[in-house]
């Protein structure tokens, strides 16, 4: 995995880490899906989509969150604007408990002021996680 792209999912776990909605959100493009087992949501408007990643953030506060980290399983370049790649991802928990899930990521690059570009998901599929909650969240 590239450098760029690994301090790309370095920012986005810290900012699960920090079970801080906003800063994940800022990780996606609008808009985005994000797919599991029981749903896929598109979220064609950044309110729903800090709607979802809050709701999401509050299940893991209410588990015992401690900690998140990853794994690389996956990386596939695929040009110079896109690049899939899928991660094992283990959450600490103060129970003892870990949740371990897998998750493939679509990044898009995208262009942004003054001629740079920056990485944001373009969508999600959570292919192995089954959260312990009734609540309708996209991971």
């Amino acid at each position: 995995m590239p450098a760029e792209i690994r301090a790309f999912f370095d920012s986005y776990r810290d900012a699960f880490n920090r079970l801080d909605g906003r800063a994940v959100t800022a990780h996606y493009q609008v808009p985005s899906m994000i797919s599991n087992h029981a749903s896929a949501g598109l979220f064609q408007d950044i309110d729903a989509l800090l709607a979802n990643n809050d709701a999401l953030c509050r299940i893991y506060r209410e588990g015992g969150f401690v900690a998140a980290r990853y794994t690389e399983n996956i990386a596939l370049e695929q040009g110079e604007h896109f690049y899939l790649a899928d991660l094992a991802w283990t959450i600490e928990t103060n129970s003892g408990a870990p949740q371990q899930f897998n998750t493939t990521y679509q990044l898009v690059r995208r262009a942004i002021a003054g001629g740079a570009s920056e990485w944001k998901i373009e969508h999600v599929t959570a292919y192995s996680e089954v959260l312990r909650t009734s609540a309708k969240v996209h991971q």
